[in-house]
């Protein structure tokens, strides 16, 4: 007796159901191979975390960081905000690609896009205006008479003292001319209050502490205009000319007492080129709802931009300032807009496939049922053409017995229901032959079950 196992799994493998199985799994391989085949050329989802140098803790660079990781944070991404000693030091780490930081905030004109063709600009962001604070007691026209004068410069490895640095240079001020000491506002304030030192330099915005501090102190020290700004700008392209207002620090106390004429570099958001092109949208998603406030200097939504920025710009920053966010970060959540990004790439294939495979596989699939029916025809008209000549009773029995069992075989013979007219249309045929069959026989005509004619 056969294993009752073994015969259901002959009835599965004889089924209908795993032809569909084949035929329409078949379809969904092609269609997987397509997709897997396209995903290769697909960037990967941005990582959950990024990490961005700043400056100290104290400045206006890690101010803006703690801004942009909140706005990362709102979309569902980490942003590590690392401290450094100033805008030098911020090249140094994010030009190393051991270092691990893929942003960082940079003043402008601080270096050159060939020294460092890893990285990126993604825009400026604000103008950071230079202030020179003087001792009242200096009477100064230009900067080549802070010549003999003691100057805090800024601290090493800072953008104040690197873009200082170069302007006194220009002027003849040099380590050799005068004394420039590597100081911050921290420790140059006092000096400065005090008459220790001359001139104090500072890079900072309008409502800093140094500023206002320094600002507040008029009585000791002078706020210097530059009279020569105009030819700053155009031998520096990538400085601006800016006017301070009178009042603009503190209306009640009328401070400053004059219009002033500043120069001012660029804030610029800078990045490694191989940061995920997802990120560099997000900073400047971030850029232009933190940045684009304005302030004394700017406009309401004229940062960020693409002006006097210290590297080329970036694919992701061309497309943001010429035409604004891609279509689907306008209308849908972060995180979905990225992942429905990816996607489009995978509907290439999908739909190239998908019209034909629905063209070809189900008509596949009748082709394979109706051939397991119509297969028995070819045999049943070769029994027919024997028949119909047949006078030999032993023979017809013989062919009797042929067709029972191909009655049988036709009757187990598994379709989908909606087919089984064609099932029950051969066994009519076959019954057709058999009548003729049994008068041959000389057998009479029993009921069987079989359908009659």
């Amino acid at each position: 007796m056969q294993n009752p196992y073994i015969k259901k799994l002959v009835k599965f493998l004889r089924s209908h159901v795993l032809m569909s199985f084949i035929i329409y799994g078949a379809a969904v391989g092609v269609l997987a191979l397509a997709l897997w085949v396209a995903f290769q050329f697909v960037k990967p989802l941005p990582p959950d975390k990024v990490v961005m140098v700043t400056g100290g803790e104290g400045g206006a660079y890690y101010a803006f960081a703690k801004e942009y990781a909140a706005f990362f944070e709102e979309h569902g991404f980490e942003l590590e905000v690392r401290t450094s000693k100033g805008t030098m030091d911020n090249l140094t780490i994010i030009g190393d690609p051991e270092s691990g930081v893929k942003a960082a905030f940079m003043q402008g004109g601080i270096t050159t896009p060939e020294e460092h063709p890893g990285l990126e600009s993604l825009g400026s962001l604000y103008f950071e205006p230079i202030w020179l604070f003087t001792s009242k007691r200096l009477r100064l026209k230009t900067l080549a008479d802070l010549k003999g004068r003691k100057l805090a410069v800024g601290a090493e490895g800072s953008g104040t003292s690197h873009l200082v640095r170069q302007l006194l240079e220009e002027n003849g001020v040099t380590p050799k001319t005068a004394t420039l000491l590597p100081e911050g506002t921290d420790k140059a304030i006092p000096e400065l209050l005090g008459r220790r030192i001359d001139a104090l330099f500072v890079i900072a915005g309008v409502n800093s502490d140094a500023v206002r501090t320094l600002s507040e102190a008029h009585r000791k020290v002078n706020l210097y205009s530059f009279r020569r700004a105009e030819t700053y700008v155009r031998t520096h392209r990538f400085l601006e000319k800016l006017t301070l207002p009178q009042g603009g620090i503190d209306l009640v106390r009328d401070l400053p007492a004059h219009d002033v004429t500043l120069l001012a570099p660029t804030a610029n958001l800078v990045v490694r080129e191989d940061l995920h092109p997802a990120l560099k949208y997000l900073f400047l998603l971030a850029a232009a709802k933190i940045n684009g406030k304005g302030d004394m200097f700017a406009a309401t939504n004229q940062f960020p931009n693409d002006q006097a920025v210290i590297f080329p710009l970036s694919d992701e920053a061309k497309n943001f300032y010429k035409s604004g966010p891609p279509f689907l970060m306008r209308y849908l959540p972060f995180q979905a807009a990225i992942t429905v990004e990816r996607l489009k790439i995978l509907l290439i294939p999908l739909l190239t496939l998908l019209f034909p495979l629905f063209k070809i596989t189900p008509p596949a699939y009748r082709w394979q049922i109706r051939r397991r029916i119509f297969k028995w025809y070819k045999q049943l008209k070769k029994l027919d053409m024997l028949a119909y000549d047949l006078t030999d009773p032993a023979e017809a029995r013989a062919m009797l017995e042929e067709l029972e069992q191909m009655d049988r075989l036709v009757l187990e013979t598994s379709v989908p229901l909606s087919y089984t007219d064609y099932i029950y249309s051969l066994r009519l045929h076959i019954r057709m032959i058999r009548q003729r069959l049994e008068k041959t026989a000389g057998q009479p005509i029993q009921d069987t079950g079989h359908p009659a004619d």
